[in-house]
């Protein structure tokens, strides 16, 4: 979907999209695999592992492998690694993160041209709400929603038609900003124009294969973009 008009509503995902986290991410994972005595993943491969949630980070961290079913993990174990993992990354949220160059300023401008912003994540808000905090891009937001509030995380669409709910915004004049098949297929289904970064977290994918209306290399090109439609 190509817009014509600047849209009223910005939807972004967090991780790999708005700041590079998989430095604080790895650093949990390991050291909840250290605690449990099983293979510590790399950085690379952490940063392969996440974009669903924290709960398929965990059983992917667990078992050494993306492509691994929460069934085959033992319960027990995630409960486990799931507390460890709560900890270690609360004790972390403050340090280990680049928010990416560009977003700070494009955020303001968003801002200071009336357009709404929110955030859309799998990860748990618990770590989601601190983290925009630390990062200082709370200010900017008009509203956050992370994962495991609602029942369903992208690709499912109703997060974001939640978002565009409670901030009053039709979805057609909303876009979502992001920089993984989840965030693409979740503004698709969800009706929204998609706009997609390269430099994020996609499984060493590229993100184009997945029909995005927009694909940028930097936050600078979104910005411009936005600043080129016509108000409505």
């Amino acid at each position: 979907m190509i817009l014509k008009q600047r849209p009223e509503l910005l939807l972004f995902d967090l991780d790999g999209t708005l700041a590079h986290t998989v430095p604080q991410l790895a650093l949990a994972a390991q050291q909840v695999a250290r605690a449990l005595k099983v293979k510590v993943p790399s950085v690379q491969e952490v940063s392969h592992y996440v974009g669903n949630g924290v709960t398929m980070l965990l059983a992917r961290t667990l078992s050494g492998r993306f492509d691994v079913d929460l069934k085959d993990v033992d319960v027990n174990l995630q409960q486990q690694a799931r507390q460890l993992f709560n900890q270690f990354y609360s004790e972390g949220l403050s340090r280990n993160f680049e928010v990416y160059p560009g977003v700070r300023e494009g955020l303001e401008r968003f801002r200071q041209a009336r357009l709404l912003n929110a955030v859309v994540t799998n990860k748990p808000e618990v770590f989601a709400k601190p983290l925009l905090g630390f990062m200082g891009l709370a200010p900017f937001l008009d509203f956050i929603l992370g994962g495991e509030v609602l029942p369903v995380r992208k690709p499912d669409p109703a997060p974001l038609l939640y978002v565009c709910s409670k901030l009053g915004v039709d979805p057609e004049a909303a876009m979502m900003v992001g920089d993984s098949v989840n965030d693409i297929k979740a503004g698709q289904n969800a009706g929204i124009a998609t706009v997609a970064f390269t430099y994020g977290y996609n499984g060493g994918h590229d993100v184009r294969e997945f029909g995005p209306d927009y694909v940028f290399d930097s936050f600078v090109g979104l910005t411009s973009l936005i600043e080129s439609l016509p108000e409505r």
